[in-house]
Formats: C-alpha cells, structure tokens, sequence
C-alpha cells in the first residue's frame, strides 16, 4: 500500500496503517524534523527502509544516517533514479545520491582520523561527541542503538580510558585530545 504524509507525526502515525516497506522521507518537515522522524520510525519499526528525499545535500546526509536513514537522495534525481533507489533499498542496499559521496566519505575519513590512535572505537568517539552536544543518556542510547546498561559500559570505558571520572572531564579531555 502507498500512503502519504506532510508532517513527521503524521509519517509516524501512518507507519502502522500502512505496512511499507520503503519509506521516502523529506529532511524538512513541518513539526518534528526528518531527522528525528527517521529515528523514531526506526525504533517503531527497525525493519523498515527509509530513502531520505530532499533538497538538502551534504549538510544533512550524516545525521539521516546516523539517525537510521539507509539511503540519501537529492530531488535532482531522475524518476528512474528514484525507483531504482526504491528496489536498492527493498534489496537492503543503502542507495546514496553519487552527488553526495564524497561528503559522506569525507565524514567517515574524519571520524577515522579523530579516532586513530585515540584508544576509542568509533562507538565511543560518537558517545563522546553526543555527551559533548549535551545529550543525555536516553537520547544517547535511542540514537545509536544500545541500551542504557550498554551505554552506562561505554561511557565508564571512555572515563578509564581518558583518565576521568564525569562527562565534564571527558568532554575537557576531549578538547584537549583534539577528539572535538
């Protein structure tokens, strides 16, 4: 079934009615943004395949991703694009606009880099920079994945590692490793 929605809260409310497998999702929506609608659809329903559909390029690519978002494409793309965006995605494949790579690539080289020789996963370097932002533990947990025992492991890691005993500490520590 094909349904359709101008706001996120509608995009979500409509999840169980109908039972897509692929979702196209805009970055800007009226009320709560893609970003977050991504992130929600993926705690409802992590199964579910979401292409983001926008206008917005590079800017947004990483946080839909790493909100949940298993493809990216700008709306310059061809309606043969899009459908073929639609069976990758169905296949499991992550379709990402060829525009958009490099930025993406760039993204990932940098988290490489931050985290060479940090003695910190990536898992950890992405705690590290959401405890930095203010986030607090459930939100942290929510948007990558793990659950809060998990997370509290993680984080008593990162102080080990870092020599400190609070998120504060850290997040100083951080600075001063060039980490953030």
């Amino acid at each position: 079934m094909v349904g359709e929605a101008s706001r996120g809260e509608e995009a979500l409310a409509h999840l169980e009615e109908y039972s897509a497998d692929v979702v196209l999702l805009d970055m800007k929506l009226p009320g709560i943004d893609g970003v977050e609608t991504v992130r929600q659809m993926k705690q409802r329903r992590p199964e579910i395949k979401i292409i983001i559909f926008s206008g917005f390029g590079s800017e947004y690519i990483t946080q839909a991703i790493e909100a949940g978002a298993n493809g990216y494409l700008l709306k310059t793309a061809s309606p043969v694009e899009l459908v073929e965006a639609i069976h990758q995605a169905a296949r499991g494949e992550s379709p990402i606009d060829p525009q958009l790579a490099p930025a993406l690539l760039d993204r990932f080289a940098h988290l490489s880099h931050m985290t060479q020789n940090q003695g910190l996963s990536r898992r950890q370097y992405e705690i590290l920079r959401l405890v930095a932002g203010g986030a607090p533990s459930k939100a942290i947990a929510a948007q990558i994945a793990i659950s809060d025992a998990t997370l509290k492991r993680e984080i008593r890691a990162i102080f080990d590692h870092m020599g400190v005993n609070d998120r504060a500490h850290a997040v100083a520590e951080g600075y001063r490793r060039h980490l953030l």
